[in-house]
Order: structure tokens, then sequence, then C-alpha cells
């Protein structure tokens, strides 16, 4: 999730159709803007993490991973918002991607407000393919989107809401197929659109730096084929690999820290 800030102690999301705000207080969370369902179904809080965790392979890895960041979940987001974000994450940064989400909403989005904090919704995909590919590939590429462009724009001709909902009623594999069959859509992209929007918990996205994670953990930084780490994290992890993804994520750049990351 890309779409939010801090103002004070509360933090704003954007999420859909939602502007909300949440913070954490003592034992319980406060948020306004959107009713308590939604928020328990966002942060998965129905999800009963015990028999997740009880599921992931543990190793000194994952479970020292676990016990400092136990209680992480995974957000479901909004189908469309998703793939448009990880459309605009293709080889580039978090910092950039925000940039670029914040520019899109400006530039096709409405303004929303909350309190006296002011935001702007993210256009479905139908406002950008209304626009028409002479105009929205150029406004969309001076949004520093570059090469992205052509992909948000050709993507929002050929999806829907619907569409990307439908595509819960497949297998994962037929899943990730129809994604991948849209411009731009690699198998990572595919994997967290799977991942954190339509409840395929077993997707387990490897971006560069879960890559270099698994190689250091689990093949000694030997060097492996990309086929070869991602057999193992799809054999070893299971049916709840989603989950090990996010802690192993979160532990190797938390607490391990930037320099584990260098080449």
């Amino acid at each position: 999730m890309f779409r939010y800030r801090r103002v004070g102690d509360w933090y704003y999301v954007h999420s859909g159709d939602k502007f909300f705000k949440i913070r954490q207080g003592e034992g319980r969370l406060e948020f306004s803007g959107a009713d308590k369902d939604f928020i328990r179904h966002f942060f998965s809080l129905d999800v009963p993490m015990e028999d997740v965790l009880s599921e992931i392979p543990l190793d000194r890895h994952t479970r020292r991973a676990i016990r400092l960041y136990y209680g992480l979940r995974i957000i479901r987001q909004d189908t469309w918002e998703c793939l448009l974000s990880y459309l605009c994450s293709i080889a580039s940064n978090i910092p950039k991607i925000q940039r670029c989400l914040d520019g899109l909403a400006r530039a096709f989005g409405e303004e929303v407000r909350l309190d006296e904090v002011k935001g702007y919704s993210l256009p479905g995909p139908n406002q950008i393919a209304a626009v028409g590919a002479r105009r929205a590939v150029p406004l969309l590429s001076g949004l520093g989107l570059g090469f992205r462009s052509r992909y948000i724009y050709e993507v929002s001709q050929q999806v829907d809401n619907a569409y990307l909902e439908s595509l819960r009623n497949l297998s994962y594999l037929e899943a990730k197929e129809k994604l991948m069959e849209l411009p731009g859509v690699g198998e990572k992209v595919a994997d967290c659109v799977l991942l954190f929007s339509l409840d395929f918990v077993g997707a387990f996205p490897v971006d560069r730096w879960i890559d270099r994670a698994i190689r250091t953990f689990y093949f000694k930084g030997k060097k492996v084929s990309p086929r070869e780490v991602k057999f193992f994290v799809s054999n070893h992890f299971g049916r709840y690999g989603g989950y090990a993804q996010q802690y192993l994520y979160h532990y190797s750049r938390t607490a391990l820290g930037r320099d584990f990351f260098q080449v």
C-alpha cells in the first residue's frame, strides 16, 4: 500500500472510494471515515493469525521475523488501485511510486477531504480510458511514469473492477495467467495483485529485495537462477506463503537494515 500519510499521530489512508484516518491506541484501533466492517476487512482482522502462523515452516529466519513482528497482517487493497500501484512500481522505488500515484490522483481523480486534510481519489480505469490515448499517454508520461504510461492506458482500456474481482473465482495459476496477459504485468506485479487484493495468500511476490533475502537465508548466498528461487518459495512456504514473504521482507529491511541489501 502506497497511498497514506501521517498527520500527527493519525494515518490518513486512501483505498478505492474511501478516505479514512486510523491510529492504534491502548489495545484498540481508533478510526474515522470508514465503518468497522471495512476496517476489519481491509486490515485482515478477521484472519485467525494463530492458524496462519502455525502453517509457516519455522527456521531461524522465519522464527525471528515472526517473533519481532508478530501481528503483521496483509492489507486487502482495492483491486484496481493495487494493479495500478504495481504498474507504477515497475523499475521504480517507493518515493517515486507515491509521487506518481499522487500525480495520477490529482490529474484524473476527485478531491476528497477528512477533517482539514485534503487528498485526491485515484481514477478508475474508465476515467483514464475516456481521455483517449493522444491525451492520456503524454499526460501520464508528464507525471514521471515514462514507459509505464502506455501500460497504464492500455490496461485501463482492457479491465474494469468487475473483471478484476472475477479473478477470485479462478485458481491461483489461472488468475495469474489472466493478469499476465495485460500489458506490463509480469510475475511480480501479478503476484502482488493476487496477494494484496484478491486473497490468494499463497502468492509469493519476488522482487529484488526478497530475492536477495531468499538467496542469503536459504542458499547461503550461492548463485542460483530466478527459476530455482521461484521453485523454492512455492514449495517451501506452503499455502500461506504470502504471509511468510511479508514477515521475511519486513525483517530483512527493518531488523537487518539497508546494508543487508547492498550488492
